[in-house]
């Protein structure tokens, strides 16, 4: 036989469902290839694993509440099942585009003045000018 059907035999032996002319045969060609020598260690390693795992019992009314949710997860809507699937992606989209669009209107309203508002804040010269000759007129001219 070849390393490839040795290797099928392998789990077979550790279940102890071999015969004993097999088990003969596997024996022989252990001793000799080491590659499923190494291989037998492996699936004995993982056995020994889930046998130290510790068995777990499902709590009381594990059954019950399992059925009742699939019942109630078949009269669900599409809409529903796929709301909760996709709750937190479209949230964070939605949260993007609210600082995307409140970053722009911010950098529009600071950094970007109308006309208007710049030039009513510019101070004219001229105005300037006249109004100094006003307020002297009133206060230094001889009343009339």
């Amino acid at each position: 036989m070849s390393c490839k059907k040795f290797k099928i035999l392998l789990s077979t032996y550790l279940d102890e469902e071999i015969t004993k002319d097999e088990e003969e045969e596997l024996s022989k060609h252990l001793k000799t290839c080491s590659g499923c020598a190494r291989e037998l260690e492996y699936l004995k390693d993982i056995k020994r694993v889930f046998f130290l795992k510790e068995k777990k019992e499902p709590s009381e009314f594990f059954e019950t509440r399992l059925f009742a949710y699939i019942k109630d997860r078949g009269k669900q809507s599409l809409w529903e099942r796929y709301l909760r699937a996709f709750k937190k992606p479209i949230l964070l989209v939605l949260i993007f585009f609210l600082l995307t669009v409140g970053l722009l209107n911010y950098k529009k309203f600071f950094y970007q003045r109308p006309a208007e508002l710049t030039s009513d804040l510019l101070i004219d010269t001229q105005l300037e000018e006249n109004f100094e000759e006003e307020l002297l007129a009133v206060y230094y001219e001889p009343p009339r």
